[in-house]
């Protein structure tokens, strides 16, 4: 049984079937709806540096200021956000940084490659590019800034190299000329990521995999230290399970306290606003300068999606972000669209305070793993959880060392 039908738990299903086991996929809603609907798209190894690192609480603070920034806390964000940031704080060291990047870095490379064989495979169909990802930047401090990119990428082994300007708009002529410069990082990824999600579970679903959907799990139900059944359903009915994935994403904290595990994940709200494509439009992602939203095409649409947000379970969004996301996309752009038949979204991303996802055993309960707290990598991330989780099950060596996930470090 894997709970929770995003980008991860689709993966989990998909590589659970391919080592021979029967999969039962349940979702609180429908399939690809929650943080997976209309996040930014991006497949970004070269992308996947930590978020607590030396300068991020220096570089949060000054955008508290601004309702619109990158980044913000809200109040309503509850009393457990204090410890979670002291948590966050402690692993911004140099060090601790390097280790963390490294990982994360290593859980993209794999995906990165196994996306590449569930496409040719025909299990995923989303639309999937893979080219560069720009970045293009108005600021006076541009050079310095993308210079500090590109070297970062570069000790992590990927190609990247700075844009001038002209570089930068003969790459991509659909944005502004006012951009002074930028970056270019080769041989990334992007693609629709419901389209995704959908997919995979659909070719599970062809291999024999029942798919649950609107169809909330209550409680994970542990008998005789192992896991046993899941209580779900309006009304609840239990359902057995030989073996339970706690892949649900931002809601799996309370999932996993019926197994003994607390993970300090808190809902990161991102916001998009998905419109139809314009003539000339861009042809590349693009991450817009200080406001990190990115500029994604899709196949007809277009896509702005950003910003980090700590505000708990927010019922609604918050709509001074959402048109500073719309707002930044519009911008960039040299000829800017008019925004009809627009879609909004937010979702909620699953971050831990080191920002690197739990991956493994539950400890002390047999029968139950767990695959989630991904931040804003789960889109990137989900096919290589997938199939570590497989590994694990299948009593088989993970393919990468899974001691920086694991799931009890708090």
């Amino acid at each position: 049984m894997v709970i929770g039908a995003g980008a991860v738990g689709v993966a989990c299903a998909h590589y659970l079937l391919e080592e021979g086991f029967g999969v039962t996929l349940i979702d609180r809603g429908e399939v690809g709806r929650g943080c997976s609907y209309a996040n930014a798209g991006l497949i970004c190894p070269a992308h996947s540096e930590a978020l607590p690192g030396p300068g991020i609480v220096a570089e949060g603070l000054r955008a508290l200021l601004r309702r619109d920034g990158p980044f913000t806390i809200r109040p309503r964000a509850g009393p457990s956000l204090a410890p979670w940031l002291l948590r966050f704080w402690r692993h911004t060291p140099e060090p601790i940084y390097r280790r963390s990047t490294e990982a994360l870095v290593a859980l993209s490379r794999l995906s990165f490659e196994l996306y590449e064989e569930l496409v040719r495979a025909g299990v995923a169909s989303f639309g999937y590019r893979r080219g560069p990802l720009l970045a293009a930047s108005r600021s006076p401090e541009w050079r310095r800034e993308a210079e500090a990119v590109v070297g970062e990428v570069r000790s992590l082994g990927f190609e990247g190299r700075v844009l001038e300007r002209e570089e930068l708009l003969e790459l991509e002529p659909a944005l502004a000329p006012d951009h002074r410069g930028g970056y270019l990082l080769e041989d990334q990824g992007s693609g629709d990521s419901y389209r995704y999600v959908r997919s995979v579970a659909e070719h599970a679903r062809s291999r024999g995999a029942e798919v649950l959907e609107r169809t909330p799990v209550r409680r994970i139900l542990v008998r005789r230290g192992r896991a046993a059944a899941a209580l779900a359903g309006d009304p609840p009915r239990e359902i057995a399970a030989d073996l339970v994935v706690l892949a649900a994403g931002a809601w799996s904290p309370a999932l996993a306290r019926d197994l003994g595990l607390r993970l300090p994940i808190q809902p990161a709200t991102g916001y998009s606003t998905t419109i139809p494509a314009p003539e000339g439009g861009p042809r590349h992602p693009v991450i817009v300068g200080d406001s990190r939203v990115i500029v994604l095409p899709l196949e007809g649409r277009i896509r702005f999606a950003g910003t980090l947000e700590l505000a708990g379970f927010r019922r609604g969004p918050d709509p001074v972000r959402q048109r500073a996301v719309v707002r930044a996309g519009l911008s960039a752009l040299r000829e800017p669209p008019p925004v009809r038949e627009a879609e909004p979204w937010f979702g909620f991303r699953p971050l831990m305070p080191d920002d690197l996802p739990a991956i493994g055993w539950a400890p002390g309960v047999e029968g139950a793993l767990v695959a989630t707290g991904h931040g804003t990598l789960g889109f990137t991330q989900g096919p290589a959880t997938g199939k570590l989780v497989a590994e694990l099950a299948a009593g088989k060596p993970p393919s990468l060392d899974l001691s920086p996930f694991r799931p009890d470090r708090f």
